[in-house]
C-alpha cells in the first residue's frame, strides 16, 4: 500500500499530466476569476458567486435542464431517463445526467479537469478525479430537508472512468470509496424568485441546529463549499419551484 503522502504526490502527478490535455478556456463560460474569489469562513469556508456563467452558457444549461424536466416526474425510487423521487426520505426529485465531454453538450464542463482545478485552488484544496452530479427538482411545497454534512465516503469504479481520467460513478468491481470533501450547487431554472418563496440552501453552525445562513436558489448562482464535519447544512421548504445542479468532488478516505 503507498502511504498517504507519496499517495497525494503520485495523485497530483497523474492529474497535472492528464491536465495537460484536458485544457478548456474557462473565459469562454465565466467572466469570473478564481483569484478574485473571497471565501467566507462561517459558518464553514463556501462561496456564493452571482451571474456565475455568460448567458449563451447559462441558457444551454437552462435548456437542458428544462429538456429533461418536460419528460416528467416518476415517483419510482430510481429512473436513467427521468427525474424520479429520492431513495432517502427527501422531499424532491433527481436525475443523473449521462457523463461527457462532448463540448457540444453545456454539462461537459462539470467533467472537465478544469472545472476540478478552478474549485481546487479557491479553497486550496486538494482532490481527485472522482466526481458525482445530480440535478435536483423541488415542487412547491416540500419540506424542510434534513441538517447534514456529506462528509460520507461514496464507491467509485474506474470501469466508470472518462477519457480525462475523472471517475463518475460506482460500477464493475474492483470499486473503491473516496470521501466527499467539495460541494456545488449551481441555481437555474427559478425564474421570478423573491424573498418569502423558500427553496434555499441553509447553513447552520457546527451543531446542526443555529441557522446562520440562508443561500437563496436565484438564477446562475453558484453555491460552494468545503465539505468536513460541520459542514452542517440543508434545504428549506419553498412555495415555488426550486431547482439546481449538485456536484460534488472527492479525495482518498485515507486522505481526508
Amino acid at each position: 500500500m503507498i502511504p498517504p503522502p507519496l499517495l497525494k504526490w503520485k495523485t497530483w502527478a497523474e492529474m497535472l499530466a492528464l491536465y495537460s490535455r484536458d485544457r478548456i478556456d474557462m473565459d469562454a463560460f465565466t467572466d469570473v476569476r478564481d483569484r478574485s474569489i473571497r471565501v467566507e469562513p462561517a459558518p464553514f469556508p463556501h462561496i456564493v458567486l452571482d451571474d456565475f456563467f455568460i448567458p449563451d452558457v447559462y441558457r444551454g444549461l437552462s435548456e437542458r435542464f428544462a429538456a429533461i424536466a418536460r419528460r416528467g416526474f416518476l415517483e419510482e425510487k430510481w429512473s436513467p431517463e427521468y427525474f424520479h423521487k429520492f431513495d432517502i426520505d427527501y422531499d424532491g426529485y433527481v436525475y443523473t445526467p449521462s457523463p461527457t465531454l462532448n463540448p457540444t453538450d453545456p454539462t461537459s464542463l462539470f467533467y472537465s479537469l478544469e472545472w476540478n482545478w478552478f474549485f481546487s485552488k479557491i479553497f486550496r484544496q486538494f482532490v481527485t478525479f472522482e466526481t458525482m452530479l445530480a440535478y435536483h427538482h423541488h415542487p412547491p411545497g416540500n419540506r424542510t430537508g434534513f441538517v447534514h454534512n456529506d462528509n460520507t465516503d461514496r464507491p467509485f469504479s474506474r470501469e466508470r472512468r472518462l477519457p480525462n481520467g475523472v471517475v463518475y460513478a460506482d460500477g464493475p468491481p474492483p470499486s473503491y470509496r473516496s470521501r466527499r470533501k467539495m460541494a456545488l450547487l449551481f441555481f437555474l431554472n427559478n425564474d421570478g424568485w423573491k424573498e418569502g418563496d423558500g427553496g434555499e440552501t441553509g447553513l447552520y453552525s457546527a451543531d446542526g441546529e443555529t441557522l446562520v445562513k440562508k443561500v437563496a436558489p436565484l438564477n446562475n448562482r453558484l453555491l460552494a463549499f468545503q465539505i468536513s464535519p460541520i459542514s452542517q447544512h440543508a434545504f428549506q421548504e419553498n412555495w415555488r419551484d426550486r431547482n439546481s445542479v449538485v456536484q460534488w468532488f472527492h479525495v482518498p478516505g485515507e486522505l481526508a
